[in-house]
């Protein structure tokens, strides 16, 4: 074969790649990875499971356990260990670790019921929703063999995997971490060495997908979107695979509702994910319990500001919260015995 054919046979495979490459470095320049609630990277490391976790033994503010939790020392021959799964809510967003509703909810128990040692963990992190807690679930959360499991549910739970997550559409980078990493095989290392590839993909993801639907306040809508009822069905599973891992072991579990801060505005016209979450558990014969009714009569008697934020309790909120929850205790512990 004469050189002139051997340039005529490469020519068509040079020029495709020299396209390629010309496409990629120019999706390299215009695509920037952006990175969701930087304010607290740092705290966090990838994991393969779960995506994210907080990192073991931080010191200060933030401090870790040996657990790797945002809790006090594991008390691990506690008579009534209750296993708490959460998110930010739980972990403290904007508030001490002792002024957070776990570790109050655990001084009380301990304080008014003295003849036995009380241990909560608090397994919340900050970004959770409830793919994240049934797998810590699970991986880990059973080995610890919890009495009681209280599983702290947030609106954002519903929405956050599309906001955050890239697999459904979200941000590349949440809390410092590459959610790409989750994606495995061939795709997941097109994904995460082409940049081109990887817009590609989640401009298909997205494609038939209004992104404006994945807003807390729109699950309050009394007609809700193909997207949020794809949402809503994913996270139902998720709850209902927790709650069977509870019964199989023979653990009483409560689904604990913590609300937003718009909900306290009018909360007959904003309760829908609440009612929603009512039926759900009243279907499958689960305990619950809904924070919205005691915030809103407490802010309307007292006025006081139980958010920092649109979703994350104050100081006040927090101790609203351990009150009420420690009833739901007694009530679970009544009935295991």
């Amino acid at each position: 074969m004469s050189k002139i054919n051997t340039w005529k046979l490469w020519l068509p495979i040079i020029s495709l790649l020299i396209f390629f490459s010309i496409v990629e470095l120019t999706f390299r320049f215009l695509i920037i990875h952006k990175d969701t609630n930087r304010t607290i990277a740092g705290i966090v490391e990838s994991d393969p499971d779960l995506i994210w976790r907080l990192k073991p033994r931080l010191s200060g503010t933030l401090a870790t356990n040996e657990l790797g939790f945002r809790d006090t020392t594991y008390k691990q021959n506690a008579d009534l260990k209750i296993l708490l799964l959460g998110d930010s809510v739980s972990w403290g967003d904007g508030v001490d670790m002792q002024q957070s509703y776990p570790f109050l909810l655990e001084e009380m128990l301990n304080q008014d019921y003295p003849e036995k040692t009380f241990e909560i963990i608090n397994t919340g992190v900050p970004g959770y929703s409830t793919f994240q807690q049934l797998i810590y679930l699970k991986k880990y959360g059973i080995k610890l063999k919890p009495n009681i499991i209280i599983h702290q549910f947030c609106l954002n739970d519903v929405v956050q995997r599309f906001n955050v997550l890239y697999e459904y559409g979200g941000d590349n980078i949440f809390l410092g971490i590459d959610t790409r990493n989750s994606i495995q095989g061939f795709q997941g290392w097109m994904i995460n060495y082409s940049r081109a590839y990887e817009t590609i993909i989640r401009y298909l993801i997205n494609f038939k997908k209004n992104k404006q639907e994945y807003a807390v306040k729109n699950l309050s809508k009394n007609h809700l979107s193909p997207e949020l009822l794809e949402a809503w069905e994913l996270t139902l599973n998720e709850i209902s695979e927790i709650a069977q891992i509870a019964k199989k072991e023979k653990i009483p579990y409560l689904l604990f509702i913590a609300p937003y801060r718009f909900q306290l505005e009018d909360p007959n016209n904003t309760n829908q994910p609440q009612i929603r979450l009512k039926d759900f558990t009243k279907k499958n014969k689960l305990f619950f319990y809904d924070l919205l009714d005691s915030f809103y009569l407490n802010n309307q008697i007292y006025g006081l500001p139980l958010f920092n934020d649109p979703s994350h309790f104050s100081v006040e909120g927090h101790i609203l919260a351990s009150t009420r929850l420690q009833d739901q205790i007694i009530k679970l512990m009544q009935i295991q015995n």
